[in-house]
């Protein structure tokens, strides 16, 4: 019998506001970013060892390499066995810790300081042990622990030594407030409280049911092939799973018997129904739940589905409403809504939207989804649909729509309350039509029909009916497939205008696998190809600006690590080598914008690269790379177009090459446009004169004045002179056009030191960090602060 103690299920990595761990953590230590580590990877890690798998922190580093490449998603890991082997009541050494990683002992020291600071500052409740006594309690065995708690199997000794499970928190929180007011079969009653104050501890009872949670239960079934799950598979595993003393309730009832004769799917459609059922009491009590999740679902001996752990539930938040103290909830499992009131609560902001009962009825579909497919539902709904049917195991179209109903983005698309979904769920395992959702597929609902009316036709009717369905059928497949492609089409043009030239790829293709077999469609099939190409080019031109932007960036830093200057040579030249994909012959010279647009960021690449390949190139290769710098140079102008950009590049090259010492000034061409005296701004920044290089940037911007490449290179500039307001000025405007761009940030931290502000400079630091955590000169410059 598993019980939550507000702690981390296998599995799941938890940030409750006010209880979990993972929040916790890094609420301690706020420097570590929890994306870089990968929640992923974080989870598997601590499901691995709730299983009893305790792998160090090095195997996991071997496992996934791509993390010890970056050193705080690495200190993560590590600091991930820390944790994990103090709730198994270990010691851990800071000093074993540094001399197994070296090379990151300094981060783990100082990381390791703070996480004991922070913990001989927090109050430690006093929990028992097994054999004690609690008043009239026997604690007579620990069913589990957390984080925050503590879970034993008691006996009352003034009920005839009852058996009880006591659950012990600190006295903190007003779970036992919530649990109070809920009476009913699918929820786990409160019998009483009792409040320890000499062991600063709160201890819940309520009754031993045995069994074992919903999560174990998947886990257990993990290794048998879905077609092989049944009913009967589960109440095995319920059965294996328990080492219940005598007093445990006896395994017997309806639920059990239910279950025995019933399909892997009709159980799970069951306990999903029972599980709605409880909610919608909860919800009528004026509770929402907030965490529903397979490991706050107990199984119990008698087969019964139950609900645990209301820490979280809390009334409705209305939209608009002042953030409460807290919420909470756990990763993968929360509604878009709560997912934006759990921000909004951590900013102070107003809630935006409402978080009610519907919040609930998305986490059970996840729960319902995770049970059949045996992975989290992606959050996009093609994506989550092309999962299900590759993974779940037999289902029906009706509950593919419940599951896809429960899980809609906006809660308006849900079921309005989960009373609604336990109906629906009833229904179907009742073979009746879907009240919640449109009864799509006429092969289900004839299916349903004959199961609830096996002989309302005699054998002449019914071989009619079969040729009748028969035709039904290949209609609707056909309806459905050609609705598949041309939602997928829709689908598609929202992510072109959005700019999501791969989701939309990803979208045309399963539309074209919908129809590319059908006969006839011959017009929505042009349609398909027709985007289908334009996405994909639009996927191209897309990589090209970013790889081109990327390098601009790098051309103003002078200290960049070799290993990310030979990552982008690589991609330059992939993306070279099918240049011919991105502008064809007879396109080069066009006045489309867009085009001139992709022109224009082949260009740049082409000249950046060029500069690129002449910081990775050694003495001896010089004069061999310039020759194949101005071949390479030339080949842009074959493909773009000539361009002032390539004027001063090829002078460049040319010049050093023919007389190195001379000047690099000497024949330059005369700017006029906006952009033209940007690039002879910035050829002369790279020639080591700042000075000129700003008057040049200076008539770019009087041009255009929301030019933004001019902004920053004045930027840079004007630092390089030691002019740090005017630098700082230059920064601001680029952080006001480009608010995303780390680079920027760095940049006016960079000022902000100069002018001897160092918190400001340290605070923009922090923010590029966050923006872009590989940005390895900011790592630098925060620690030098």
């Amino acid at each position: 019998m598993n019980w939550n103690t507000h702690g981390k299920s296998p599995g799941e990595s938890e940030h409750s506001l006010e209880t979990t761990r993972t929040f916790e953590r890094v609420a301690r230590v706020p420097e570590l970013s929890f994306e870089i580590a990968h929640a992923d990877v974080l989870q598997e890690m601590a499901r691995d060892w709730e299983a009893g798998d305790r792998t160090g922190a090095e195997a996991w580093l071997q496992r996934y390499p791509h993390l010890a490449e970056h050193a705080e998603a690495a200190v993560r890991i590590v600091y991930e066995e820390v944790c994990l082997r103090e709730e198994r009541g270990e010691t851990v050494d800071s000093a074993e810790m540094q001399r197994r990683f070296p090379q990151w002992a300094e981060a783990l020291r100082m990381l390791l300081d703070c996480h004991q600071f922070v913990q001989e500052e927090l109050p430690s409740p006093s929990f028992p042990s097994e054999g004690e006594r609690l008043g009239e309690l026997q604690l007579v065995r620990r069913l589990g622990s957390g984080a925050l708690g503590q879970v034993f199997l008691a006996t009352q000794s003034s009920l005839s030594d009852r058996p009880l499970v006591v659950k012990l928190t600190p006295r903190t929180g007003d779970e036992h407030l919530s649990l109070a007011r809920l009476q009913h079969t699918h929820i786990v009653p409160l019998y009483h409280v009792l409040d320890l104050t000499a062991q600063n501890l709160r201890a819940l009872c309520m009754p031993y049911v045995g069994g074992q949670s919903w999560s174990a239960l998947l886990l257990a079934l993990k290794s048998v092939p879905a077609a092989q799950r049944s009913g009967s598979r589960l109440v095995e595993a319920l059965a294996k799973s328990s080492d219940a003393p005598s007093t445990a309730p006896q395994r017997s009832g309806p639920a059990l018997a239910f279950l025995s004769r019933a399909s892997y799917v009709q159980s799970v459609c069951w306990i999903g129904a029972c599980l709605a059922d409880a909610l919608h009491y909860a919800h009528q009590c004026g509770l929402v739940h907030l965490d529903i999740k397979p490991s706050n679902v107990l199984i119990a001996g008698d087969g019964q589905p139950m609900l645990l752990d209301f820490h979280l539930a809390r009334p409705v938040l209305p939209a608009g409403s002042q953030p409460p103290s807290r919420i909470g909830g756990t990763r993968g499992y929360m509604s878009p809504e709560q997912e934006l009131a759990t921000a909004a609560v951590r900013e102070g902001r107003n809630i935006s939207k409402s978080v009610d009962g519907r919040s609930d009825v998305y986490s059970l579909g996840v729960t319902l989804y995770e049970s059949l497919v045996g992975r989290l539902p992606p959050a996009e709904e093609v994506a989550r649909r092309r999962l299900w049917r590759r993974s779940a195991v037999s289902v029906s179209r009706g509950l593919e729509d419940i599951v896809h109903k429960s899980l809609a983005a906006d809660a308006r698309n849900r079921y309005p309350d989960a009373g609604q979904l336990a109906a629906d769920l009833r229904r179907h395992l009742a073979d009746l039509p879907l009240h919640g959702v449109p009864n799509r597929s006429p092969m289900e609902r004839w299916r349903k029909w004959r199961r609830r009316k096996p002989h309302a036709l005699p054998g002449v009717a019914a071989a009619f009916f079969v040729v009748a369905v028969s035709t039904m059928f290949l209609w609707a497949y056909g309806s459905d497939r050609v609705g598949t492609a041309r939602a997928a089409l829709a689908q598609a043009a929202e992510s072109v205008a959005s700019e999501e030239f791969a989701t939309a790829v990803d979208q045309l293709e399963i539309g074209w696998q919908a129809v590319r077999w059908m006969p006839g469609q011959s017009e929505l099939k042009q349609d398909l190809q027709a985007q289908l190409t334009a996405a994909r080019h639009g996927r191209l031109t897309q990589a090209v600006h970013e790889l081109a932007e990327q390098l601009r960036f790098l051309d103003s830093q002078q200290s960049v690590p070799i290993a990310q200057l030979r990552k982008l040579d690589a991609g330059c030249q992939t993306l070279w080598d099918a240049r011919d994909k991105f502008v064809p012959a007879g396109d080069r010279q066009g006045a489309d914008p867009e085009r001139a647009s992709l022109r224009a960021d082949l260009t740049d690449l082409a000249i950046s690269w060029c500069a690129l390949r002449e910081r990775l190139g050694t003495g001896d290769q010089q004069a061999a790379m310039r020759s194949e710098t101005l071949q390479r140079l030339a080949e842009a102008e074959s493909l773009c177009g000539a361009s002032f950009a390539l004027d001063l590049a090829k002078h460049q090259y040319a010049t050093a090459q023919a007389a190195p010492k001379g000047s690099p000034n000497d024949g330059l061409p005369v700017a006029r446009s906006a952009r033209e005296h940007y690039a002879l701004g910035r050829f002369l920044f790279k020639n080591d004169q700042p000075s000129q290089s700003i008057g040049e940037f200076e008539r770019a911007i009087a041009l255009e004045p929301g030019t933004f490449w001019s902004y920053f290179y004045l930027s840079i500039a004007a630092y390089r002179l030691e002019e740090f307001e005017w630098a700082l000025d230059a920064a601001n405007v680029c952080i006001a056009l480009a608010p995303g761009s780390a680079p920027c940030y760095y940049n006016r931290a960079q000022c902000h030191q100069a002018l001897g502000s160092a918190d400001l400079a340290l605070a923009d630091l922090n923010r590029s960090l966050e923006l872009d955590p590989s940005l390895a000169i900011a790592w630098l410059q925060r620690g030098t602060l």
